[in-house]
């Protein structure tokens, strides 16, 4: 490849990998202005030596430094030095389990898990929110986004529960992976389909067909 010949789809890719890895701020100013802006019309403004050149210059950056998640205890029911957090007990009803919604903060499409203090442990009442980014779970622990998102589950949770299943080819209430064909069109394995009970609809259903009064089954 000739000095002059256009910038590379390879130089490209790097080049954008780069910029989201290392951290520019010791670069000049007309350089962050230029490496600012990662679209293929300002790149292509480049030639194969310019392109290189950059790249050398962003190898020549430090790594940015990562921003730790929030810490919280994988299984917060365990823990039990320590103060208990400073974190209200949920003002919606939503059990444990896994959900798939559009959080009402920002609009974008998210996996969560909702975890329950252990039934008489330090953590009673609480309800604990962890947002899920490929194999890992984050706490979240802003109380506005913790209740935003909490109150959205709330709205309907076997359906965000079928959501998550639906999605990931997880149930959406213990995570363990769906294999059969009718748990994984539905996202919720069979036993815990069972623990929900019936749906609202299903016991619409049921009370018109006088099989249930006053969410009791007379059968």
């Amino acid at each position: 490849m000739a000095l002059n010949d256009p910038i590379s789809p390879e130089q490209k890719k790097y080049i954008r990998d780069l910029v989201g890895k290392r951290d520019i701020s010791s670069l000049s100013q007309a350089q962050q202005e230029f490496l600012a802006d990662l679209s293929d019309e300002n790149l292509n403004r480049m030639v194969n030596y310019q392109a290189s050149a950059a790249i050398q210059a962003l190898l020549a950056c430090p790594y940015k430094k990562p921003v730790a998640p929030a810490a919280m205890p994988s299984d917060a029911t365990d823990v039990e030095d320590g103060p208990a957090p400073e974190m209200p007990k949920t003002p919606e009803p939503v059990g444990e389990g896994y959900y798939f919604i559009v959080d009402p903060t920002n609009q974008q499409e998210r996996f969560f898990r909702v975890r329950h203090g252990k039934a008489g442990g330090r953590w009673e009442g609480y309800v604990f929110l962890d947002v899920q980014a490929s194999d890992y779970f984050y706490s979240v622990t802003n109380k506005q986004h913790r209740d935003a998102v909490l109150a959205e589950i709330a709205k309907d949770p076997v359906k965000s529960m079928n959501e998550y299943g639906l999605r990931l080819g997880r149930c959406g209430v213990c995570n363990r992976t769906l294999t059969d064909r009718d748990s994984i069109l539905r996202g919720i394995g069979p036993i815990c389909a069972a623990k929900l009970g019936p749906t609202p609809e299903q016991e619409d259903t049921l009370r018109r067909l006088g099989l249930l009064k006053n969410g009791t089954d007379n059968a």
